[in-house]
């Protein structure tokens, strides 16, 4: 099993004109002051950039856009990347999607095989619901949106997955040409259990059945026994610029497991878990 870090940006106070550290930044002075120009027009959305340090790398980073609902900032955000030549591949994915499947996520990976655009959207629970219940659905469903790379063993295998988690997150990956990879990403949320219930979802809970599977899928081993020791949470007191006592809150919690499959064969499992960190009366 392998581990992974996402490094957000959209809680950073970041204003147009702010400029990176000469060598800094990876490269994105542009999608930042973007991002800080739709902040300051209220949009809601989030922006960041991604290192894979599972894989060691350091020198390049991944760029992604939560825009949920809102789909027309996907193309604004591809240009401030330099890839505005992949938003007709969006555009054209997006129509395909069938009901049920919003995708809210677009991520950029340079580093990767093939340099993927990923797109992502969680499962409304009337889909999972379904998909659970009859996995050919779930294969119906691929049809539609164009993705062929998967038999009957993964539907079940995915089935499987889906009737144990609280909510399930997709990705797909479409290629600089505009066809879907081989990959079909599937992350299941631990996003209900707070640091203080961790220990019981990784020893009884669904957390446990989740992480037994894998393991006995051989997708992941033994040390997914260890996940609840990292979670916690703590505040401190301290005093606020205007001379106010505030509290700051740091809370390590479980975020998702995911499981790629790779022209329909599962691949290791990778867990996350998320750092919080403010001012709890923020």
């Amino acid at each position: 099993m392998a581990t992974g870090t996402r490094l957000p940006t959209s809680n950073f106070r970041w204003t147009p004109g702010a400029r990176f550290a000469p060598g800094a930044g990876f490269g994105c002075q542009g999608m930042f002051d973007w991002f800080a120009g739709i902040l300051e027009a209220g949009e809601r959305a989030s922006c960041g950039i991604e290192l894979d340090i599972s894989a060691g790398e350091t020198e390049r980073a991944g760029v992604y856009l939560q825009q949920r609902s809102c789909h027309h900032l996907v193309a604004p955000f591809l240009e401030s990347v330099g890839e505005t030549g992949r938003t007709q591949s969006y555009l054209d994915v997006l129509a395909r999607m069938p009901e049920g499947w919003p995708p809210s996520y677009v991520g950029l990976f340079p580093g990767r095989p093939g340099a993927p655009m990923r797109i992502g959207g969680y499962l409304d629970q009337a889909e999972l619901d379904r998909c659970t219940d009859e996995p050919s659905h779930l294969g119906e469903r691929f049809r539609a949106i164009g993705f062929t790379a998967f038999d009957a063993p993964m539907l079940e295998r995915c089935a499987e997955f889906m009737r144990r988690a609280p909510s399930v997150d997709f990705q797909f990956d479409i290629m600089p040409d505009g066809s879907l990879g081989d990959t079909f990403g599937l992350s299941l949320s631990f996003n209900e259990t707070l640091p203080r219930e961790a220990r019981a979802c990784m020893e009884s809970g669904y957390g446990a059945k989740i992480m037994q599977t894998m393991q006995d899928w051989g997708l992941a081993d033994e040390r997914w026994k260890l996940i609840a020791g990292a979670a916690f949470a703590r505040h401190v007191g301290y005093e606020r610029e205007d001379g106010t006592e505030g509290r700051f809150a740091l809370c390590i919690r479980f975020n998702y497991a995911k499981v790629k499959f790779k022209a329909c064969e599962p691949q290791p499992a990778k867990f996350y878990l998320a750092c919080i960190a403010g001012d709890v009366g923020a």
